[in-house]
């Protein structure tokens, strides 16, 4: 009888781990799904930026849509985790013509490998749509009134 305890015991504490390993991963997945969106959506702005030189003058991400949905997107990407909550925000520099912008993200997942791509900048400009403020303090990100984990900078070009 207490070696079937023990046994139980076991198998239940894999499971639990099991279980724990399980939502890290879909963590992970869904953190590559939003540097993918990111990617897509900053691929939308460069043609944008090609065809009228100059990023859109949009206050927030969901404004995004009705200018790339047309001819550079087909749908604006949503979270992977909530679709109808966006947790990407798009700032545009609005000094003269838009020459620059940023696209982030909440990620679940502190990565450094995120950190070291050459194509995502972590040289933020104070900017957003009003409840996020993305902002860059010494080596530290930072989303104002957010409990992000790390958060993901895509920075435009200057000219």
């Amino acid at each position: 009888m207490v070696e079937l305890l023990v046994v139980i015991s076991i198998i239940g504490i894999l499971a639990t781990l099991l279980l724990l390993q399980l939502g890290v991963a879909r963590q992970r997945a869904r953190d590559a799904a939003r540097i993918a969106h990111i990617n897509q959506v900053r691929t939308a702005l460069e043609l944008y930026f090609d065809d009228n030189g100059e990023y859109p003058e949009i206050a927030t991400y969901a404004g995004l849509g009705a200018v790339l949905a047309t001819k550079y997107l087909t749908q604006l990407p949503a979270d992977p985790l909530s679709a109808g909550t966006y947790v990407y925000k798009y700032a545009y520099d609005p000094a003269g013509t838009p020459t620059k912008y940023h696209i982030w993200a909440e990620l679940e997942q502190s990565s450094s490998a995120i950190k070291g791509d050459g194509d995502i900048n972590s040289s933020a400009w104070a900017g957003g749509d009003g409840k996020y403020d993305a902002s860059v303090a010494a080596t530290t990100e930072a989303c104002a009134s957010s409990t992000t984990i790390d958060c993901l900078y895509d920075q435009g070009q200057s000219q």
